[in-house]
Protein backbone atom coordinates (compact mmCIF):
# COMPACT_ATOMS: atom_id res chain seq x y z
CA UNK A 1 0.00 0.00 0.00
CA UNK A 2 1.52 3.54 -0.97
CA UNK A 3 1.49 5.92 1.51
CA UNK A 4 1.86 9.45 0.02
CA UNK A 5 3.85 11.67 2.12
CA UNK A 6 5.39 14.54 0.74
CA UNK A 7 9.26 15.80 1.01
CA UNK A 8 9.58 19.21 2.23
CA UNK A 9 12.99 19.85 2.63
CA UNK A 10 15.99 18.22 4.39
CA UNK A 11 13.97 17.39 7.33
CA UNK A 12 11.32 15.31 6.14
CA UNK A 13 11.25 11.88 4.62
CA UNK A 14 9.67 10.58 2.57
CA UNK A 15 7.49 7.06 3.37
CA UNK A 16 7.60 4.59 0.46
CA UNK A 17 5.78 1.02 -0.14
CA UNK A 18 4.25 0.15 3.54
CA UNK A 19 2.86 -2.94 4.55
CA UNK A 20 -0.72 -3.01 6.81
CA UNK A 21 1.68 -5.29 8.89
CA UNK A 22 4.26 -2.53 9.32
CA UNK A 23 6.05 -2.41 12.85
CA UNK A 24 2.73 -4.24 14.55
CA UNK A 25 4.50 -4.76 17.44
CA UNK A 26 3.24 -5.11 21.48
CA UNK A 27 1.13 -3.17 23.09
CA UNK A 28 2.89 -0.86 25.16
CA UNK A 29 0.87 2.55 24.72
CA UNK A 30 1.45 5.81 26.94
CA UNK A 31 -2.18 6.02 27.32
CA UNK A 32 -1.98 3.27 29.78
CA UNK A 33 0.18 5.55 32.06
CA UNK A 34 -2.37 7.00 34.25
CA UNK A 35 -0.57 10.00 36.34
CA UNK A 36 -2.37 12.95 38.61
CA UNK A 37 -1.10 15.74 36.93
CA UNK A 38 -3.54 17.88 34.21
CA UNK A 39 -2.37 17.09 30.60
CA UNK A 40 -1.23 20.27 28.93
CA UNK A 41 -1.95 19.52 25.06
CA UNK A 42 -0.37 21.66 22.43
CA UNK A 43 -0.98 22.06 18.57
CA UNK A 44 2.09 22.07 16.51
CA UNK A 45 2.10 24.24 13.03
CA UNK A 46 5.48 23.43 10.68
CA UNK A 47 4.98 26.20 8.31
CA UNK A 48 5.73 28.74 11.35
CA UNK A 49 9.07 29.12 12.52
CA UNK A 50 7.30 30.64 15.70
CA UNK A 51 5.98 27.21 16.21
CA UNK A 52 9.14 25.38 16.55
CA UNK A 53 10.92 28.16 18.60
CA UNK A 54 8.04 27.82 21.38
CA UNK A 55 8.25 24.17 21.07
CA UNK A 56 12.26 24.02 21.74
CA UNK A 57 11.73 27.04 23.97
CA UNK A 58 9.17 25.57 26.53
CA UNK A 59 8.47 21.63 25.08
CA UNK A 60 9.01 20.82 29.02
CA UNK A 61 6.07 22.42 30.18
CA UNK A 62 3.97 20.73 27.88
CA UNK A 63 2.56 16.93 28.15
CA UNK A 64 1.57 16.39 24.00
CA UNK A 65 2.82 18.35 21.34
CA UNK A 66 -0.41 17.59 17.98
CA UNK A 67 1.45 17.67 14.92
CA UNK A 68 -0.60 18.65 11.95
CA UNK A 69 1.13 17.14 8.96
CA UNK A 70 -1.63 14.96 7.73
CA UNK A 71 -4.93 15.59 6.17
CA UNK A 72 -7.48 13.06 4.25
CA UNK A 73 -7.53 14.50 0.71
CA UNK A 74 -9.79 12.83 -1.36
CA UNK A 75 -13.05 10.54 -1.59
CA UNK A 76 -10.60 7.40 -1.48
CA UNK A 77 -9.39 7.81 2.09
CA UNK A 78 -5.81 8.68 0.93
CA UNK A 79 -3.54 10.06 3.74
CA UNK A 80 -1.51 12.88 2.52
CA UNK A 81 1.35 14.12 4.98
CA UNK A 82 4.97 15.18 5.93
CA UNK A 83 6.95 13.20 8.87
CA UNK A 84 9.71 15.23 10.33
CA UNK A 85 11.55 13.36 12.37
CA UNK A 86 13.71 15.70 13.80
CA UNK A 87 10.14 17.38 15.87
CA UNK A 88 9.65 13.96 17.31
CA UNK A 89 12.46 13.37 18.19
CA UNK A 90 12.86 16.85 19.72
CA UNK A 91 10.05 16.76 21.51
CA UNK A 92 10.71 13.84 22.39
CA UNK A 93 13.83 15.03 24.37
CA UNK A 94 11.88 17.86 25.96
CA UNK A 95 9.32 14.77 27.89
CA UNK A 96 6.47 15.29 25.44
CA UNK A 97 4.83 12.80 23.58
CA UNK A 98 3.80 13.57 20.23
CA UNK A 99 0.36 12.52 18.99
CA UNK A 100 -0.31 13.26 14.74
CA UNK A 101 -3.58 15.02 13.84
CA UNK A 102 -5.93 13.64 10.71
CA UNK A 103 -7.61 16.30 9.01
CA UNK A 104 -10.17 16.64 6.39
CA UNK A 105 -8.53 20.16 5.85
CA UNK A 106 -8.37 20.38 2.17
CA UNK A 107 -7.50 23.67 -0.06
CA UNK A 108 -7.99 25.34 3.10
CA UNK A 109 -11.51 24.92 3.91
CA UNK A 110 -13.03 21.82 6.03
CA UNK A 111 -13.89 19.53 3.51
CA UNK A 112 -17.84 18.17 3.88
CA UNK A 113 -17.67 15.53 0.59
CA UNK A 114 -14.15 13.95 2.50
CA UNK A 115 -15.31 13.45 5.57
CA UNK A 116 -18.48 11.81 4.45
CA UNK A 117 -16.35 9.58 2.18
CA UNK A 118 -14.47 8.25 4.76
CA UNK A 119 -17.46 7.99 7.49
CA UNK A 120 -19.86 6.36 4.90
CA UNK A 121 -18.23 4.60 2.04
CA UNK A 122 -17.07 1.16 2.92
CA UNK A 123 -13.83 1.45 0.58
CA UNK A 124 -12.62 4.67 1.71
CA UNK A 125 -13.68 4.06 5.50
CA UNK A 126 -11.12 0.87 5.11
CA UNK A 127 -8.35 3.14 3.17
CA UNK A 128 -8.56 5.77 5.66
CA UNK A 129 -8.43 3.37 9.05
CA UNK A 130 -5.39 1.44 7.28
CA UNK A 131 -3.46 4.38 6.39
CA UNK A 132 -3.75 5.79 10.11
CA UNK A 133 -2.71 2.59 11.45
CA UNK A 134 0.77 2.69 8.73
CA UNK A 135 1.62 6.06 10.02
CA UNK A 136 1.20 5.16 13.81
CA UNK A 137 2.82 1.63 13.36
CA UNK A 138 6.30 3.37 11.06
CA UNK A 139 7.23 6.37 13.14
CA UNK A 140 7.23 6.82 17.30
CA UNK A 141 4.31 8.79 17.26
CA UNK A 142 2.57 8.55 20.96
CA UNK A 143 -1.59 8.75 19.82
CA UNK A 144 -3.62 10.19 17.35
CA UNK A 145 -5.64 12.73 17.25
CA UNK A 146 -8.82 12.91 15.05
CA UNK A 147 -9.98 16.72 13.94
CA UNK A 148 -12.99 16.23 11.35
CA UNK A 149 -14.67 19.38 10.75
CA UNK A 150 -17.88 20.20 9.17
CA UNK A 151 -19.45 16.82 9.30
CA UNK A 152 -22.83 16.46 7.53
CA UNK A 153 -25.22 15.76 10.86
CA UNK A 154 -26.74 12.76 9.26
CA UNK A 155 -23.13 11.43 9.66
CA UNK A 156 -23.32 11.15 13.24
CA UNK A 157 -23.92 7.69 13.33
CA UNK A 158 -21.37 7.36 11.12
CA UNK A 159 -18.50 9.17 12.94
CA UNK A 160 -19.35 7.76 16.22
CA UNK A 161 -18.55 4.22 14.80
CA UNK A 162 -15.75 5.91 12.88
CA UNK A 163 -13.84 7.08 15.84
CA UNK A 164 -14.81 3.81 17.90
CA UNK A 165 -13.02 1.42 15.24
CA UNK A 166 -10.06 3.93 14.87
CA UNK A 167 -9.86 3.62 18.80
CA UNK A 168 -10.12 0.00 19.07
CA UNK A 169 -7.07 -0.95 16.43
CA UNK A 170 -5.23 2.90 17.97
CA UNK A 171 -5.43 0.96 21.80
CA UNK A 172 -4.39 -2.03 20.33
CA UNK A 173 -0.89 -0.80 19.94
CA UNK A 174 -1.06 0.63 23.01
CA UNK A 175 -1.63 4.66 21.69
CA UNK A 176 -3.90 6.79 22.48
CA UNK A 177 -6.72 8.55 20.37
CA UNK A 178 -8.38 11.92 21.07
CA UNK A 179 -10.77 13.15 18.97
CA UNK A 180 -11.32 17.32 18.91
CA UNK A 181 -15.08 18.59 18.98
CA UNK A 182 -16.91 21.94 18.16
CA UNK A 183 -18.05 24.10 21.75
CA UNK A 184 -21.60 23.10 22.11
CA UNK A 185 -23.40 23.88 25.02
CA UNK A 186 -25.91 21.50 24.45
CA UNK A 187 -26.74 18.83 21.79
CA UNK A 188 -27.77 20.03 18.71
CA UNK A 189 -28.28 17.08 16.72
CA UNK A 190 -29.58 18.94 13.84
CA UNK A 191 -26.85 21.92 13.91
CA UNK A 192 -25.41 21.71 10.46
CA UNK A 193 -21.75 22.25 11.86
CA UNK A 194 -21.80 20.66 15.12
CA UNK A 195 -25.07 18.15 14.72
CA UNK A 196 -22.56 14.93 14.04
CA UNK A 197 -20.84 15.15 17.41
CA UNK A 198 -22.94 12.86 19.67
CA UNK A 199 -20.32 13.31 22.61
CA UNK A 200 -21.37 10.91 25.07
CA UNK A 201 -20.87 7.99 22.37
CA UNK A 202 -17.41 9.97 21.08
CA UNK A 203 -15.96 10.17 24.39
CA UNK A 204 -16.72 6.31 25.59
CA UNK A 205 -14.72 5.75 22.69
CA UNK A 206 -11.74 7.90 22.48
CA UNK A 207 -9.27 8.42 25.58
CA UNK A 208 -10.37 12.31 25.50
CA UNK A 209 -12.24 14.76 23.89
CA UNK A 210 -10.57 18.38 22.91
CA UNK A 211 -13.18 20.74 22.97
CA UNK A 212 -12.70 23.92 21.25
CA UNK A 213 -13.74 26.00 23.08
CA UNK A 214 -13.32 29.47 20.82
CA UNK A 215 -14.30 30.64 17.45
CA UNK A 216 -17.31 32.15 19.59
CA UNK A 217 -16.82 34.79 17.44
CA UNK A 218 -15.30 33.90 13.67
CA UNK A 219 -13.92 35.70 10.69
CA UNK A 220 -17.30 36.02 8.85
CA UNK A 221 -19.34 36.79 11.83
CA UNK A 222 -20.02 40.14 14.06
CA UNK A 223 -16.94 41.52 16.11
CA UNK A 224 -16.85 40.05 19.58
CA UNK A 225 -14.88 37.79 21.75
CA UNK A 226 -12.94 34.79 20.47
CA UNK A 227 -13.90 33.10 23.61
CA UNK A 228 -15.94 34.83 26.28
CA UNK A 229 -15.48 33.29 29.62
CA UNK A 230 -18.79 32.64 30.61
CA UNK A 231 -19.50 30.94 27.11
CA UNK A 232 -16.49 28.75 27.58
CA UNK A 233 -17.54 27.72 31.12
CA UNK A 234 -20.94 26.62 29.63
CA UNK A 235 -19.43 24.40 27.07
CA UNK A 236 -17.09 22.99 29.39
CA UNK A 237 -20.15 21.78 31.78
CA UNK A 238 -21.70 20.55 28.73
CA UNK A 239 -18.52 18.71 27.70
CA UNK A 240 -18.19 16.97 31.45
CA UNK A 241 -21.56 16.46 32.06
CA UNK A 242 -21.73 14.10 28.39
CA UNK A 243 -18.07 12.51 29.23
CA UNK A 244 -17.03 13.27 32.32
CA UNK A 245 -14.39 15.90 32.96
CA UNK A 246 -11.74 13.85 33.26
CA UNK A 247 -11.60 12.69 29.26
CA UNK A 248 -12.63 17.12 29.01
CA UNK A 249 -9.34 18.76 27.43
CA UNK A 250 -10.51 22.51 27.19
CA UNK A 251 -9.57 23.84 23.84
CA UNK A 252 -7.52 27.38 24.51
CA UNK A 253 -7.38 30.23 22.27
CA UNK A 254 -3.52 31.93 21.14
CA UNK A 255 -5.10 34.06 18.64
CA UNK A 256 -7.60 36.61 18.35
CA UNK A 257 -9.84 38.51 15.55
CA UNK A 258 -9.09 41.75 14.09
CA UNK A 259 -12.55 42.90 12.08
CA UNK A 260 -12.75 46.06 9.83
CA UNK A 261 -15.74 47.68 9.27
CA UNK A 262 -17.10 46.17 6.60
CA UNK A 263 -15.58 42.24 5.33
CA UNK A 264 -13.63 39.91 7.01
CA UNK A 265 -11.74 39.69 9.84
CA UNK A 266 -7.91 38.41 9.79
CA UNK A 267 -6.65 36.13 12.38
CA UNK A 268 -3.95 37.68 14.46
CA UNK A 269 -1.60 36.06 16.64
CA UNK A 270 -2.07 37.31 20.74
CA UNK A 271 1.66 39.62 19.69
CA UNK A 272 0.43 41.08 16.46
CA UNK A 273 -2.99 41.84 18.24
CA UNK A 274 -0.57 44.24 20.84
CA UNK A 275 1.25 45.48 18.02
CA UNK A 276 -1.26 46.52 16.04
CA UNK A 277 -2.82 48.30 19.10
CA UNK A 278 0.84 50.23 19.58
CA UNK A 279 0.85 51.03 15.51
CA UNK A 280 -2.32 52.89 15.77
CA UNK A 281 -1.86 53.98 18.95
CA UNK A 282 -5.25 52.62 20.46
CA UNK A 283 -5.45 51.59 24.55
CA UNK A 284 -5.91 47.96 25.38
CA UNK A 285 -9.00 47.36 26.86
CA UNK A 286 -10.84 45.24 29.12
CA UNK A 287 -13.83 43.47 28.74
CA UNK A 288 -15.66 42.69 32.28
CA UNK A 289 -17.95 40.43 30.93
CA UNK A 290 -16.16 38.43 28.59
CA UNK A 291 -12.77 38.45 30.45
CA UNK A 292 -10.90 39.12 27.44
CA UNK A 293 -8.71 41.85 26.28
CA UNK A 294 -9.78 44.41 22.75
CA UNK A 295 -9.06 47.75 21.32
CA UNK A 296 -11.14 49.73 18.94
CA UNK A 297 -9.69 52.15 16.18
CA UNK A 298 -11.61 54.49 14.03
CA UNK A 299 -12.26 51.32 11.44
CA UNK A 300 -11.30 48.09 13.09
CA UNK A 301 -12.58 46.18 16.48
CA UNK A 302 -10.01 43.54 17.33
CA UNK A 303 -10.64 40.63 20.09
CA UNK A 304 -7.81 38.44 21.39
CA UNK A 305 -6.14 36.54 24.08
CA UNK A 306 -3.77 36.96 26.54
CA UNK A 307 -2.04 36.05 29.49
CA UNK A 308 -4.39 37.24 32.05
CA UNK A 309 -7.52 35.53 29.83
CA UNK A 310 -6.14 32.40 29.29
CA UNK A 311 -5.38 32.34 33.37
CA UNK A 312 -9.20 32.83 33.81
CA UNK A 313 -9.83 29.51 31.39
CA UNK A 314 -7.30 27.45 33.76
CA UNK A 315 -8.97 28.73 36.34
CA UNK A 316 -11.90 27.03 35.09
CA UNK A 317 -10.32 24.46 34.08
CA UNK A 318 -9.52 23.57 37.31
CA UNK A 319 -12.61 24.25 39.23
CA UNK A 320 -14.21 21.70 36.95
CA UNK A 321 -12.02 19.19 37.68
CA UNK A 322 -11.33 18.83 33.93
CA UNK A 323 -8.54 16.36 32.55
CA UNK A 324 -6.52 19.04 30.98
CA UNK A 325 -5.83 21.89 27.83
CA UNK A 326 -5.19 21.53 24.56
CA UNK A 327 -3.65 25.01 22.56
CA UNK A 328 -3.79 25.91 19.67
CA UNK A 329 -1.90 27.14 18.10
CA UNK A 330 2.11 26.81 19.69
CA UNK A 331 4.07 30.23 18.09
CA UNK A 332 0.90 32.89 18.28
CA UNK A 333 0.85 33.20 21.89
CA UNK A 334 3.29 35.66 24.37
CA UNK A 335 5.76 34.52 26.56
CA UNK A 336 3.96 34.90 29.47
CA UNK A 337 1.33 32.61 28.56
CA UNK A 338 3.78 30.07 29.44
CA UNK A 339 4.12 30.98 32.72
CA UNK A 340 0.45 30.46 33.43
CA UNK A 341 0.51 27.71 31.48
CA UNK A 342 3.01 26.06 34.25
CA UNK A 343 1.41 27.17 37.55
CA UNK A 344 -1.63 25.44 35.70
CA UNK A 345 0.10 22.31 34.42
CA UNK A 346 3.22 21.35 37.30
CA UNK A 347 4.71 18.18 35.64
CA UNK A 348 3.99 16.62 32.28
CA UNK A 349 1.38 13.84 33.08
CA UNK A 350 -2.06 13.33 32.78
CA UNK A 351 -4.98 11.95 34.46
CA UNK A 352 -7.09 10.79 31.87
CA UNK A 353 -8.99 7.08 32.82
CA UNK A 354 -7.91 4.40 31.01
CA UNK A 355 -10.72 3.10 27.96
CA UNK A 356 -13.14 1.06 29.31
Amino acid sequence: MLLDIFRRGALYTLVGVLTSTAFAGAATGAYVERRSSPVVVAYYVDADQDSLTTLLTHGHRISWIITTNFTLLDLTGRLYGVHDPEVVEAAHRLGSEVHFRVANFVGGDWSRAVAHAVLTHPAARSQAVARILLVLDAYQYDGVNLDLENVPPKDRAALSSFVAEVSRKVHARGKTLTIAVPGKTQDWPDSNWAGAFDLAALGHASDAIIVMAYDQHWSTSAPGPVAALPWVEEVAQFAAQEVGPDKVLLGLAFYGYDWPRRGHAVGVSMREAEHRAARSGARIQWDQDAHVPYFKTATRTVYFENARSIEHKLELATRHSLGGIAAWRLGQELPQVWDVVSAYGGPQHTNIPAPP
